[in-house]
């Protein structure tokens, strides 16, 4: 005997129904739930889901459309790139007469109407400054040089060399200033 005939003999032997197994079916199938019978959604469902989504899409674009590009400039005003070099931080020994540079610097100014450049020469002393020179200057030459050479005073003492004006330039008003502190030192054998 084989071993399918052993389990068939031993499920003869072991088994307790003794009916047939069409009417072992029957009981079970009755107490069975029926299975709920599946509904299909038709195809045209389906596509007019996809026909919304679309026309959301299309209504959206209409009433949030893009910002209109920018209206171009007729003529491009030039721009200028303005640097300053730093003086030293303390006062600039010199000797008496001798010529100073004085760096100058030029930025965009905040006036509406232009101030010619002047220069000005204080004495420092103890308790106040004394304007002891000041005198107009070419603003043209300021902006395009950024330098500005003086001749020291004659006289020995601390002084602070000071430029400050506006000067209009290819349409645009600049604000020039520049300042500089310089001790004069004392003639040689006096």
């Amino acid at each position: 005997m084989n071993l399918d005939e052993r389990i068939r003999e031993a499920l003869r032997a072991n088994s307790q129904w003794p009916g047939s197994p069409d009417e072992l079916w029957q009981r079970i199938s009755s107490q069975l739930q029926p299975k709920p019978k599946r509904s299909r959604q038709p195809l045209w469902l389906g596509t007019a889901a996809a026909a919304v989504l679309v026309l959301v899409f299309v209504f959206q674009a209409v009433w949030n459309p893009q910002p209109p590009p920018l209206p171009e400039a007729e003529e491009a005003v030039p721009m200028r790139m303005l640097t300053a070099v730093l003086p030293p931080s303390g006062p600039q020994l010199v000797q008496p007469g001798e010529v100073v540079e004085l760096t100058l610097d030029a930025h965009l100014s905040s006036q509406d109407t232009p101030a010619p450049p002047r220069l000005e020469i204080w004495q420092e002393g103890d308790a106040e400054e004394v304007l002891v020179m000041e005198r107009g200057l070419s603003g043209g030459e300021l902006v395009e040089t950024r330098l500005l050479t003086v001749q020291a005073p004659e006289e020995p003492g601390s002084y602070r060399l000071v430029v400050r004006g506006t000067v209009e330039e290819q349409g645009q008003l600049l604000e020039i200033y520049g300042e500089k502190s310089i001790v004069v030192a004392a003639a040689e054998g006096s």
